[in-house]
């Protein structure tokens, strides 16, 4: 079964975190799409400046429901699965 997954970048306000717009930066599309997403995260958040690593953050967040084409289209759904650096 393949899988999609998208990786998130949440913006955010202040390094609490509360107020965040998410914006998708990537999509995977396969078996290991998990993983994946995963493997970019580190080298991603050590881009960012030691400032910005407080506020913002990536997620992979996995796409359940319809097909590759919706999840292209769609504003990405999040669950309580999601996970933050």
């Amino acid at each position: 079964m393949h899988t999609t997954v998208l990786l998130l970048l949440y913006l955010c306000t202040d390094a609490t975190r509360t107020d965040c717009q998410v914006i998708p930066a990537q999509r995977w599309v396969g078996t290991d799409a998990y993983e994946q997403c995963l493997a970019s995260v580190p080298r991603l958040t050590t881009a960012l400046t030691a400032k910005n690593r407080k506020r913002h953050s990536f997620v992979c967040e996995v796409q359940t429901g319809g097909d590759v084409n919706d999840a292209q289209q769609t504003q990405p759904q999040l669950t309580r699965q999601s996970f933050r650096l």
